[in-house]
Order: C-alpha cells, then structure tokens, then sequence
C-alpha cells in the first residue's frame, strides 16, 4: 500500500473512534435521539424544540434545586423564563431529571410529575443540581448475596385509600418477585395548614405482598423537603404497592410526593 493510501486510512479510522459511542452504535444523531425521547413522552407538541445543535451527544442525569418559599419550580415551554406561555407540571425538588438538550442557558429535560406521567420542558440549567440536595436515610439492613437490580417499574397511584386511613397509595403496574429492597423518595408538595407544627413526624412504610400489608420500618420527616430512603425488607417478597403513613396530628392534611426506584431482587426474581 502507498504511504500517501496508508496515512488517509490511518486519519479514517482515527476518525471513526472519535465518533460517540452511542451515535456510532445506533446510526442517530445526538439530535435524533434527543427528539425521538421527547416525542416519546407524548408531550412534545407542548414545547418549542431544542434546535439542531444543541442536543446533547451524551445526556445528563441531575436533580431539581431546592425553590425558594415554594415545593417546586416552574418548567417553561420554551428556552425562557417568564415567556407567559403555559408552563409545564411543576419540578419539585430533588426530582431525578434527563437533560437532553441546551439552549440559552436553559436545560430540556425529561422527568415525572407527580402523577408519574412522563413530562418534557425547559428549565434555567443553574437549577439543576449534579447530586440528590435533601436528606438520606435508611430501613433496614442490606442482605447478603448477589442479587439484580430493575431500574425502573411504571406507577400509578391507588385510586383508593390505604386501609384505615385516608391517602393513596403507590401501585407498581407489575408484581416483582423476591424484592429485597428499593429506592425511596418522599416530599410534602403542598402543606394545607399555617399550622406545620402537626403536619410533621415520622413515616412509616408499608408494602403490599399479596393481599397483605407489611410495615417495614420508618424514618423522620421533620420538616419540608425531598428525602432519599433506602428501604431494605426482612426477607425477599412479592411487592405489588408502597404506602406512607404519617405519624403526626394532622396525617391527612397535606398533599406529596413519593416514588420507587432501583428495586433489588433475588436472582430468580
């Protein structure tokens, strides 16, 4: 082979290596994927799109800043602030959000309202945090073994109240067989009383195996913000919902948030 042959084959293929990964593997552009997750939440007729070039080659997974004097922030419909166009479903804090695009130093994020509907906006990227800002705790004690992890399970909420109390409860859409534990969050979205004094306590967390109920440990909620709480079960079970039952004067007063994540099973699970 010709020297002048063999350099342009070596720049060729020096080229390709640099490509990202993703976009080699799967043929699309960092624009494309962006789009094609934004559509796929059905609500991207409900934004103004990220122009071409400012999608992200490699996405971002950050969490939503604690607001000032509010649970949440508000997420625009497009790259500006206060635009006066309808905003999307607020952003509470600590939310595990996806950027998939900047712009105008604003981030286009994906992520779940509190109704655990799939959600797509902009949002002032200096809002964004890289860790989780609230509190973090934990229910039990990790097992030992080897065991797999389901990063996610679609949810909804009950529908109807817990068994002797009056506030919903979380639904996983599937059984998971043999869960021995999972990632919890938890956050009052609105207060309902100038009194907070009895809106405060600890929580309690119950699982559904069955047709029955199990309380699995607790864990302190002594004022407002977004906690992270690893919940570890006495044995592997078959979990169909998570409640939390607040200890406290006023335990159907408020309104929240709660969500699972990062759910632990036995490997025949």
């Amino acid at each position: 082979m010709k020297r002048k042959q063999l350099v342009a084959l070596l720049i060729c293929l020096l080229l390709v290596s640099s490509l990202p990964a993703a976009a080699f593997a799967d043929g699309q552009s960092a624009a494309e994927r962006g789009l094609e997750a934004i559509m796929a939440t059905g609500r991207g007729d409900r934004i103004v799109l990220p122009k071409e070039e400012s999608y992200l080659e490699e996405w971002k997974t950050l969490y939503c800043r604690p607001a000032w004097y509010a649970p949440g922030l508000y997420v625009e419909s497009l790259p500006q602030l206060q635009s006066g166009v309808p905003t999307q479903p607020n952003l509470f804090e600590g939310t595990e959000v996806t950027v998939v695009a900047e712009e105008n130093d604003m981030s286009c994020i994906l992520y779940r309202n509190v109704e655990y509907k799939r959600c797509v906006g902009w949002i002032k990227s200096i809002r964004l945090l890289e860790d989780f800002p609230g509190e973090q705790y934990q229910i039990g004690e990790k097992p030992d073994g080897e065991f797999d992890t389901r990063p996610a399970v679609e949810l909804r909420w009950s529908g109807e109240y817990f068994p002797g109390a009056q506030q919903p409860y979380t639904v996983l859409e599937e059984t998971l067989t043999g869960c021995v534990g999972f990632e919890f969050e938890y956050q009052l979205t609105a207060e309902n009383t100038t009194l907070k004094e009895i809106i405060f306590g600890p929580r309690t967390v119950y699982v559904r195996s069955g047709d029955e109920w199990t309380a699995v440990g607790s864990f302190p909620y002594p004022e407002l913000g977004a906690v992270r709480v690893q919940v570890w079960l006495p044995e592997p079970m078959d979990i169909s919902a998570i409640a939390t039952i607040a200890d406290c004067h006023a335990p159907n007063m408020f309104d929240f948030r709660q969500t699972a994540r990062d759910f632990v099973l036995t490997p025949e699970g």
